[in-house]
């Protein structure tokens, strides 16, 4: 925990020397609010049916969602791209050789990312809970933030997976394909999964970003119990203990069959 500690110190000092690059970050949010929050002005009147439970209002919607997509992009690539990276310098050999689990330096070089995605998620809930005047409960604002938290875990764990798949074959990461664009497109990001040809809902119920997305749909924008997204809850924690432990053996499989056929370092 400490040495995880010590990486995350390391890259918030780095992010403090950068100022303009974390203006550019919060810039750019606020950019992405304004662009919804017209956007939901423009289309106000054809009120969907399919957003009647949530208020008839798009903003909040679409902004739930993708304050959730925030841990798609970087959960996916961060510890992939670390692999990549200490492939291409030639670190990677190195790295293995350090009396540092692999995994801690992994996860302790992406956790700064993480923990960035889940603070922008944060601001921007917070931020439609403040434009759309939402009166949120205390109970309703924790459940959400382990919500959220359980939604980084989850992508850390597809995250090991998809590194792995960097380690074997460099290039082509089917994990991505798998998880990312059919997270956006499947997950209720942008629009009700309801609206998608019923064969794709069962495509959707696999990906942890839909009971993500809509159990914190249900706890701002609704007046169900936090009771009531017990089954979404459920559902993340299990997808967690599955694919998180078959992330870390797939992963050390990796890893094994690399030094096995010579190419660890290869690029």
């Amino acid at each position: 925990m400490l040495k995880l500690l010590a990486f995350v110190k390391r890259d918030l000092l780095i992010a403090v020397s950068y100022r303009l690059q974390l203006v550019l970050g919060l810039g750019g949010m606020a950019l992405s609010l304004m662009m919804f929050f017209f956007i939901s002005k423009t289309f106000g009147g054809a009120i969907s049916p399919y957003l009647a439970r949530y208020g008839s209002e798009y903003f909040p919607y679409v902004v739930v969602g993708l304050a959730v997509s925030n841990f798609v992009t970087v959960g996916l690539s961060a510890l992939s791209a670390q692999i990549r990276s200490a492939q291409v310098e030639g670190t990677l050999e190195a790295l293995l050789s350090t009396p540092t689990s692999v995994y801690t330096v992994l996860i302790g070089n992406s956790l700064w990312q993480l923990l960035t995605a889940f603070g922008y998620a944060v601001l921007m809930i917070a931020a439609v809970i403040v434009i759309a005047s939402l009166e949120i409960l205390l109970v309703r604002a924790l459940a959400s933030l382990l919500i959220l938290l359980l939604t980084l875990a989850a992508f850390l764990a597809i995250g090991m997976l998809s590194a792995s798949f960097v380690v074997i074959f460099k290039r082509g990461n089917p994990i991505e394909y798998a998880f990312g664009w059919s997270s956006f497109f499947l997950g209720g990001v942008l629009f009700p999964v309801e609206v998608l040809p019923r064969p794709f809902h069962v495509l959707s119920g696999l990906l942890p970003i839909t009971h993500a997305v809509k159990a914190i749909r249900e706890l701002l924008l609704t007046r169900t119990a936090v009771a009531g997204i017990a089954p979404l809850f459920v559902n993340l924690a299990v997808f967690i203990l599955v694919v998180g432990p078959l992330g870390l053996l797939f992963f050390r499989y990796a890893l094994e069959r690399a030094k096995k056929d010579g190419n660890l370092v290869q690029y």
